[in-house]
């Protein structure tokens, strides 16, 4: 069994639920969608030569019915599902809970018959499916050992938090697709250069600048989204140019990575980081 709920870009939604007054009779596209393979016939040499592969855009086709009141429901369609327009559809199955993003190509239905077919064609520039619960890994020398609500008078007293000597985090990415992330970065007191490195690969993304206490910089590594900002105060700069030479846009392996981190100057405890993914998937 599964659950599937479209939704337009002011919320809108259309549900396909046990008592939902529409009745899904077809859905393709939710399998892995086909590749592209760029290869070159060499001469001399048998076969040919792989040069890149990339993922086509997905689309996806629904075929629904309009159990009862067709007139109404069908209208009831049209406030969701637009022409050219953006569409989130959410898709809750046994073991994945995931959503894609995508715009409706085209909207047939089969006006006269007895029960009204409904059929949508959605086209998705990222193929992937994502899940529909980010995933937060913190790195922090500080590790937090207090939770409210609070009422003791236990004897010792209680520890708020303690420091560590780690300096490096373990992210686990259980989706079928390597993926970006929006790294953040927050002074407790002033730090410079602040620097993150992939454990495995060596390599790493860097700022050259100095971080005032209560300094913000959100790195965003996702494909197509990418940018380095600094929130200070109320006002927000682009550190673009402020990248270190040699960085690398970091990505979150298959099978999880391990990143550490390092300052120019000042203590690594006074820098907390934060790493945000979603897990990509291929088919549901």
């Amino acid at each position: 069994m599964f659950e599937l709920i479209l939704e337009n870009a002011n919320g809108d939604q259309l549900s396909f639920a046990q008592n939902s007054p529409f009745t899904i009779s077809e859905i393709q596209g939710l399998n892995p969608p086909d590749a592209t393979i760029n290869m070159s016939e060499l001469a001399l040499i048998d076969g040919a030569k792989f040069n890149s592969a990339k993922l086509n855009l997905r689309t996806i086709n629904i075929a629904f019915a309009i159990e009862y009141a067709a007139a109404a429901n069908r209208i009831e369609v049209y406030k969701v599902l637009k022409s050219k327009q953006y569409v989130k559809m959410f898709y809750n199955g046994s073991y994945r809970h995931v959503y894609i993003e995508g715009y409706i190509e085209s909207i047939d239905i089969t006006y006269f018959e007895i029960k009204q077919i409904v059929t949508c064609t959605i086209l998705c520039p990222s193929p992937y499916f994502k899940d529909a619960q980010d995933v937060v890994d913190e790195l922090s020398n500080i590790m937090k050992a207090f939770h409210f609500p609070f009422a003791s008078t236990a004897e010792p007293e209680l520890v708020f938090g303690y420091f560590t000597d780690t300096l490096g985090i373990t992210i686990e990415n259980d989706g079928d697709a390597e993926c970006g992330m929006v790294i953040q970065l927050y002074a407790r007191n002033p730090v410079t250069n602040p620097k993150i490195f992939d454990y495995i690969t060596n390599d790493y993304f860097g700022i050259q600048c100095d971080l005032q206490r209560a300094d913000l910089v959100t790195i965003d590594t996702r494909k197509g989204q990418k940018s380095v900002t600094l929130l200070r105060g109320a006002a927000e700069t682009n550190l673009f140019n402020y990248i270190m030479q040699g960085s690398t846009w970091l990505q979150l392996p298959v099978n999880g990575g391990t990143y550490v981190y390092e300052v120019g100057s000042g203590n690594t405890s006074d820098l907390n980081i934060s790493f945000t993914h979603t897990n990509l998937y291929e088919g549901v």
